[in-house]
């Protein structure tokens, strides 16, 4: 059975907190700059014909491997934590975001176009809520992996987070506090999952 001080649950605490600050302002920008990008190649053929092959090249290299080199080259921590785990949301939303512009039924813009509908409200009305549903799906795939590249990240040069204790408790062999800080980021990501779903019926009441 595993049994924890006081103090422990306090750092265990703290390293949630940490780790979720990390993983909201990733989570943001991955979403600010996925849809926005997505939205702008998705609208242009040149664009995505010259991107998209890029991308899929890019795209599927694990963001934990350029780690390393991100917190010795970034001039933080912190700054190289939200990058990697922004890196690791990104692209799925990037993807779906520019597939979703470019296989929208037609019939639907054409639609759109005999409401007189100026560009920005195409974006608002059209094709934001129309991928809606594949942006919020990419982040539910994300959740989990961009969690334990945080963590793993944490490992590496980090001074405070669920990574840095179960690091910092493995290097005493203190391993009753290693498998709780495992145990506690299996319940974070159950959490952010259901929280996801959650989002997801609310925003998308119409499937």
């Amino acid at each position: 059975m595993i049994s924890l001080k006081k103090a422990d649950y306090e750092k265990i605490l703290e390293g949630v907190g940490s780790s979720l600050r990390l993983m909201g302002l990733a989570f943001a920008l991955a979403l600010f700059f996925g849809v926005g990008l997505g939205l702008i190649v998705g609208l242009s053929d040149r664009l995505s014909s010259t991107v998209m092959p890029i991308v899929r090249v890019i795209s599927p290299i694990p963001p934990i491997i350029y780690s390393p080199y991100a917190v010795a080259l970034l001039p933080s921590f912190r700054a190289a934590s939200i990058f990697v785990i922004t890196m690791t949301i990104f692209w799925s939303i990037f993807m779906n975001m520019v597939l979703s512009v470019r296989q929208i039924d037609r019939k639907i813009m054409d639609s759109a176009r005999t409401l007189n509908l100026n560009q920005s409200s195409m974006i608002l009305h059209v094709l934001l809520p129309y991928s809606l549903p594949g942006i919020i799906n990419s982040v539910s795939v994300s959740v989990s992996t961009s969690f334990l590249v945080l963590t793993a990240a944490e490992m590496i040069g980090a001074t405070s987070g669920l990574g840095w204790y179960i690091k910092y408790n493995a290097d005493f062999a203190n391993f009753t506090k290693v498998i709780a800080g495992i145990f506690v980021i299996g319940v974070v990501v159950t959490v952010l999952n259901a929280l996801i779903s959650l989002v997801k019926r609310l925003l998308i009441r119409w499937r």
